[in-house]
């Protein structure tokens, strides 16, 4: 609980910036307009095309699991991996790393509080119009649903925190590790369903995006299709699998760099 305290407090902290700057929220906002809310209106017109169903999956499941992909992104646990980097190029990795909390923690607990009230409110705002407009899955209403929705949010926010960290903590070794981000930010976003809805994914790229971290991440788009009632427990365990092996390289590699750090800076 001693670790967590300061995590928590740091999250506060930048959830009541948030509130009285709310400039972040506004490009939020707009960006989730812009990307998501042309995006479904596109597959609408496709799928009217289409008699209304494409691989046995109709427009409202298809919207919803693009709008959790881009609701999740809101978030912005991405940046981690740069923040990192800013900090080992400017040097200020070795004042960060003298503080009393852990700065691999400090890193992710200011990521997932940098982006936790704008994520927070435009989910709920973006979750009604979209109730409203075009209505609920039959699988949002499963008793099922929520409870895994929430455990499979949390272990993809873990997971996308481990797995952007280790692109970062490369940051120490490689002096500019934006391809590596981009390498591994496109294979998210594809894999995830931002673009293409997961349900209409080729056989061999399904098997990809179910068995791959950058996939796993973004389990919380499986969750409105038929077929999660019976998924969900081979896919937290999926994910929790990445999320300890991630985690586990995401340590080795800062405690490598801190030995660097100390040898190189005396």
């Amino acid at each position: 609980m001693k670790a967590i305290r300061p995590g928590i407090k740091l999250i506060r902290t930048l959830v009541r910036d948030r509130i009285y700057y709310p400039g972040r929220l506004v490009v939020d906002t707009a960006t989730m307009v812009a990307r998501c809310g042309v995006l479904l209106l596109l597959y609408s017109y496709v799928f009217r095309l289409n008699g209304g169903t494409i691989s046995n999956t109709t427009f409202t499941i298809a919207a919803w699991s693009m709008f959790f992909y881009f609701s999740f992104s809101i978030l912005r646990l991405r940046d981690l991996s740069q923040a990192i980097m800013r900090d080992v190029q400017s040097g200020n990795v070795e004042v960060l790393l003298n503080k009393p909390m852990s700065y691999l923690a400090y890193r992710m607990w200011w990521q997932l509080g940098a982006g936790l009230y704008q994520f927070g409110l435009i989910s709920v705002l973006g979750a009604l119009v979209l109730a409203f407009s075009i209505g609920l899955p039959a699988t949002m209403s499963a008793a099922v649903f929520l409870p895994t929705m929430i455990a499979v949010v949390g272990l993809g926010i873990l997971l996308s925190l481990s797995l952007y960290a280790v692109v970062g903590l490369l940051a120490f070794w490689v002096e500019d590790i934006t391809p590596i981000y981009w390498i591994v930010d496109k294979a998210v976003m594809l894999l995830g369903g931002s673009y293409l809805p997961v349900a209409l994914f080729p056989a061999f790229m399904y098997k990809i995006a179910l068995w791959s971290p950058f996939g796993a991440s973004q389990f919380i788009t499986h969750t409105v299709y038929p077929t999660w009632a019976g998924e969900w427990p081979l896919k937290l365990g999926i994910q929790a699998m990445w999320v300890v092996l991630c985690a586990g390289l995401a340590t080795l590699l800062f405690l490598s760099a801190k030995q660097k750090v100390s040898v190189n800076g005396g």
